[in-house]
């Protein structure tokens, strides 16, 4: 009778997943982003001790956050704004476009980071982007900026709106470049989030991972220009070199001290770190000691390939009526998409969840009750071939109002769960009329 409960559900989980509308999930707020940084659960893996005011690691794949101290506090952020100008910069123009440098954009404070740009110059939009990570330069901070919003603060307004989007908690932006401003804040897990988001353009990750570039005099700027990362721990003759740093960015202004975002990988395990307010050179240990923390007592897995829950072989095979495995799943989880885990924590510890999201639904996995990651729930790429499923086009449907995940017949689903419910009822009363003598349980 279990077997013949479990087929039921998997029908009605398929039911609810491919025919339901979608509910929206609401961004977190800061308060919700504390308790569950609050809530690492006790046999959680000892951090090391880091004297940074402000951090977090994070998993860059999940958004699980490993390690956190003051994460969600407003600190300064100097030239770690520049993420967020490269991230709207590459989402919103073309790496060929001609950035002007004009009056505005070359109005910087003395002594500020910059490249020399004057008045009047032009710069491919790639090599501004470099000269944006790299040397960290204010002067192209505001130059793209204008490029890309008509001014610096139409693109602030836009960088506000792109923190939100991006769920974070404590962020306001007043200028593209972070250069002091008393209203110009972040926090350490907002900075992850933003990074999270750059590390998903590869021609972000080309750029930043850069050690050194020259802009060699050509007809659209004459004038050799020779640009280094300010970043010490993706160059090998640094004292703060870590093999597993594929690039990050700097941080500094007397309010702010110094920070750093950085991205590391290895075997697979993707982990971001942000460093808020240290002291000069603490911000590099504090995040090699965070690394080696997340890379050394934490391990990737893929859940597609360890949940075996969603199978719907496994529940027709071994149903009372020995139903034929059936050609294709209903369900699966994306492949892709991984989760880490404490080393003393296996997958078959965790708990989940099901929450259906404009895009979709996920399945959110738990260890004693924290957040380990999301992965997302597809319908069956062969989908178009089970009788169950309806073409779209010939259900008359417009593609903007068709979810992403297909539609099953409402009609069908409604049967196959009827059908299923008297099955069940059929074999209880069967169980009752052969064994009148035994008390007998359904569960």
């Amino acid at each position: 009778m279990k077997k013949a409960i479990s087929l039921l559900l998997i029908f009605i989980l398929a039911g609810t997943v491919l025919y339901s509308g979608t509910v929206r999930v609401s961004a977190r707020e800061k308060s919700e982003v504390d308790e569950i940084i609050s809530s690492i659960p006790s046999d959680w893996p000892q951090a090391p001790s880091v004297n940074a005011p402000s951090a977090v690691l994070m998993d860059a794949q999940s958004g699980e956050i490993l390690y956190a101290k003051n994460a969600t506090e407003a600190m300064y952020p100097a030239s770690t704004t520049k993420l967020m100008t490269a991230l709207l910069t590459l989402e919103n123009c073309s790496l060929q476009d001609i950035v002007d440098f004009d009056f505005n954009a070359i109005n910087i404070p003395a002594g500020s980071s910059h490249i020399g740009m004057r008045r009047g110059e032009k710069m491919v939009l790639r090599e501004c982007l470099i000269g944006l990570l790299l040397p960290s330069a204010n002067e192209v901070a505001n130059a793209l900026a204008q490029h890309t919003a008509g001014t610096i603060g139409n693109f602030v307004m836009m960088m506000n709106d792109r923190a939100e989007r991006l769920g974070a908690v404590n962020t306001v932006f007043t200028n593209v470049n972070g250069l002091h401003d008393d209203a110009h804040y972040t926090c350490a897990y907002d900075l992850a989030l933003v990074m999270r988001a750059c590390i998903q353009n590869t021609t972000f990750v080309e750029i930043a991972s850069m050690q050194s570039y020259v802009h060699h005099a050509d007809e659209l700027l004459d004038k050799d220009i020779p640009m280094t990362n300010t970043n010490m721990m993706i160059r090998p003759s640094s004292e703060y070199y870590n093999e597993y740093v594929v690039l990050g960015k700097t941080g500094h202004t007397d309010e702010s001290g110094y920070n750093l975002v950085t991205y590391a990988e290895k075997d697979g395990t993707s982990l971001i770190c942000v460093v808020m307010g240290c002291e000069s050179g603490n911000q590099y240990v504090s995040t090699q000691s965070l690394l080696d923390y997340g890379l050394n007592y934490f391990h990737t897995v893929l859940p597609a390939e360890l949940d075996q829950s969603l199978r719907m072989e496994s529940a027709f095979t071994s149903s009372p009526i020995a139903l034929p495995t059936p050609e294709v799943s209903l369900l699966s989880l994306d492949t892709t998409e991984s989760i880490l885990l404490p080393d003393n924590v296996t997958f078959n510890m965790l708990d989940k969840e099901c929450v259906v999201t404009d895009s979709g639904m996920l399945i959110n996995y738990f260890y004693e009750g924290y957040p380990l990651g999301t992965v997302t729930l597809n319908s069956s790429s062969q989908k178009e071939s089970h009788p169950l499923f309806v073409n779209k086009s010939a259900a008359g449907l417009a593609k903007e109002d068709v979810p992403d995940l297909a539609l099953i017949d409402g009609w069908i689903l409604i049967t196959l769960v009827v059908l299923t419910v008297f099955l069940v009822l059929f074999l209880r009363v069967i169980a009752r009329l052969t064994l009148p003598k035994k008390r007998f349980t359904i569960g």
